[in-house]
């Protein structure tokens, strides 16, 4: 298999210090890779790593983090200002892109999102599906995935399209089970039947790291979802963690009470005007077919959460 070579070494990770870059850079160093990291925050720093300083879009700071790299993880993202999407989600994915193709880079993975779908009246989702991009989030991350598609020559090129990615620090609709409010239950009990679509990061890292010894021969897109688990929703998980800080099995866990699916989804369209059904879920079939297990899964994910929290089930 590819990246066998003892002289093939070098791992370059843009986003390092994000949920899912910082685990896949633990996962390199614990493969004896040597780990590069590029960020504009000089107070950043990460033990192992050589650290590259500057703008994703520096040409002479992207020259020096590429050179000579047989892995590129492209994990970096603008998220909240939208005058800079363009230009920091497609236009500096593309001179990456180029840059890893002089450099000769070997496996090149890009960290996209299952968001790109948009709206859509689908009530499963796979990597087939027509996409339909709604914000400007969406819209950049779709163009950049385009890019990537494009595959770069000599390169073993994949996209990761996660769901919503939680981890202990950021738990993300787990918080609401974590804080265990009357207003938290409230919540799961107007919205709890709508797929939560949590993944936890370490099983997109997991991923991530799958495919340098598993890379296809085209460039394939994988959606990496434990939408497949029926428990994955807001009644679902509030029920899993309380069991979980019970220390009762899993075995009969039950959904707690909620109102039916299209209560919220009127609501939704009332407020904001757009908004897919509850019901919708993103298949990982694919991902799973190629022999990719999910260490961690739901049950996982929420075991993992529960046990940093250090809170007690109500």
């Amino acid at each position: 298999m590819m990246m066998e070579k003892r002289e093939e070494r070098i791992a370059c990770v843009t986003g390092a210090s994000g949920m899912v870059g910082g685990r896949i850079v633990h996962c390199l160093l614990q493969q004896g890779y040597i780990v590069r990291a590029l960020t504009r925050n000089r107070a950043v720093t990460l033990s192992g790593v050589d650290m590259h300083y500057g703008d994703i879009r520096d040409e002479s700071a992207l020259k020096s983090f590429l050179n000579r790299a047989n892995l590129v993880f492209h994990c970096a993202a603008e998220l909240k200002d939208e005058s800079k999407m363009w230009r920091l989600n497609v236009l500096a994915t593309k001179r990456i892109i180029e840059l890893s193709e002089i450099a000769g880079v070997k496996y090149f993975c890009y960290l996209s999102s299952a968001g790109v779908t948009g709206g859509t009246n689908l009530k499963l989702v796979d990597e087939l599906s027509p996409c339909n991009p709604q914000n400007m989030y969406e819209k950049s991350k779709f163009a950049a995935e385009q890019l990537v598609a494009r595959g770069i020559q000599g390169c073993k090129t994949v996209i990761l399209r996660p769901t919503n990615v939680v981890d202990e620090k950021k738990p993300g609709i787990l918080s609401l089970p974590l804080r265990g409010s009357l207003i938290d239950l409230c919540r799961v009990f107007l919205t709890g039947g709508e797929c939560a679509h949590i993944i936890h990061a370490e099983d997109v890292a997991d991923a991530a790291i799958y495919f340098i010894s598993h890379p296809p021969e085209t460039p394939q897109c994988y959606i990496v979802s434990c939408d497949h688990e029926s428990l994955n929703t807001p009644s679902g998980l509030w029920a899993l963690y309380n069991a979980c800080r019970a220390e009762k099995s899993f075995d009969a866990v039950r959904p707690v009470f909620h109102l039916p699916l299209v209560i919220p989804y009127v609501l939704r369209r009332i407020v904001r005007g757009v908004g897919n059904s509850g019901d919708v879920r993103y298949s990982s079939i694919k991902l799973m077919e190629t022999g990719f297990v999910f260490k961690m899964g739901l049950q996982g994910a929420v075991s993992r959460i529960a046990s940093a929290s250090g809170s007690r089930a109500i």
